[in-house]
């Protein structure tokens, strides 16, 4: 009988205890949720192209042509919308201009720097047509004058991929590049008809 009342003794003891010590227990660690993987480069591209311009400049007797190249960095911001800011750098042109009673011969360079946005028209056959627009500023230097101007662009062509990252791009551009200062100190309007290829690389 001793030893049962001892037992009943020791077992209300440990009753008493246990819930003292799992008040002293450290609280369990709870780890966070791991940060979910973000591509950051999933859905910008690099692009470069080549143009072949034509000027139409009233002022001139012939339309010049030279060639453009140009860089830029765009953003896909869905399967039919995208945009970029391009950098163009034109070689120089020389042309004669008319401006009765004057008449010489002049050299120009011109530099451009777009905003540009495009609507992709849906892919047929890895092909993609597209029509686009662009503002923004372009220099135009003819024979010791320079000029900034307000500049915009109208687009139209298509791209065809050649695989998941890297398309071809094949385009016309229409672009007004504002005017130069001709030398008699009037301004000219300078606009062209450009007709593009290029490429253009998605980032992964």
């Amino acid at each position: 009988m001793k030893k049962l009342t001892l037992a009943v003794a020791a077992a209300a003891a440990l009753s008493i205890v246990a819930p003292v010590n799992a008040a002293d227990a450290p609280p369990p660690i709870l780890r966070a949720p791991p940060t979910p993987w973000v591509e950051l480069g999933s859905n910008w591209y690099l692009r470069g192209d080549f143009s072949y311009r034509m000027f139409d400049i009233s002022a001139a007797d012939g339309p010049p042509d030279t060639a453009v190249l140009g860089l830029g960095v765009g953003y896909q911001f869905s399967s039919w919308l995208r945009g970029d800011v391009t950098l163009d750098y034109q070689f120089g042109s020389r042309f004669a201009v008319s401006d009765n009673p004057i008449v010489a011969n002049g050299k120009m360079w011109s530099s451009a720097v777009f905003a540009n946005g495009y609507v992709d028209l849906g892919t047929w056959y890895g092909v993609t047509p597209y029509v686009g627009a662009g503002v923004g500023t372009a220099y135009n230097h003819l024979e010791g004058e320079g000029r900034w101007n307000f500049a915009y662009a109208l687009m139209a062509g298509a791209a065809y991929h050649l695989s998941q990252n890297l398309s071809v791009d094949f385009g016309y551009r229409y672009a007004d590049l504002g005017s130069a200062v001709a030398f008699n100190n009037s301004l000219i309007d300078v606009t062209a008809h450009e007709f593009k290829v290029g490429f253009r690389y998605k980032l992964d």
